[in-house]
């Protein structure tokens, strides 16, 4: 095998990895069922509310019994979906720079183009006839996010499968 293709699988299976260990660490550490559970929470207070008669004494002191609730379990869902991010951003960060020294003269060109959205283009210039920025070509970085975004989104439609079908026996 030839650099390239080396190249190719290592980043590749560097974001599957990647991927495993991100959801892993997001379903641990995230608590994702207590996410839902608060969720849930947020929503039955708020339908509560609407139904509310404010007219009568006991029904808005109720009501506002509920409402002091809100922002406790908003904030421990964004504390639970936040936590996750500080494992994993560093792990993104190490597995980033290792990729890009490993392979530093990786480029891939794939058969189509996908749409790109530069930084810059917030900051220095809005020009809606470059905007998407459509690529073909990528070199270790490009290739890792993409590979990272679409083994993410594959383990995660995976695994909520199994779950499902867990759920069912």
């Amino acid at each position: 095998m030839d650099d390239s293709t080396i190249a190719f699988f290592a980043i590749t299976f560097s974001a599957v990895i990647y991927s495993a260990i991100s959801l892993h660490i997001n379903k641990t550490v995230g608590n994702r069922k207590r996410v839902k559970e608060i969720q849930d929470e947020m929503n039955r207070i708020s339908g509560m509310l609407r139904k509310t008669d404010y007219g009568t004494e006991a029904s808005r002191k109720q009501a506002e019994a509920e409402q002091e609730k809100i922002p406790k379990l908003m904030t421990e869902s964004m504390v639970l979906q936040f936590k996750p991010l500080l494992i994993i951003l560093p792990i993104f960060a190490i597995l980033t720079y290792f990729v890009r020294t490993t392979f530093p003269n990786f480029i891939i060109k794939l058969s189509f183009a996908i749409p790109t959205f530069p930084y810059y283009w917030l900051l220095l210039r809005f020009n809606l006839d470059t905007f998407p920025n459509w690529r073909d070509q990528f070199g270790t970085f490009g290739w890792l996010l993409i590979s990272v975004l679409v083994s993410g989104l594959l383990t995660q439609v995976v695994v909520d499968q199994i779950e499902k079908r867990r759920r069912r026996k």
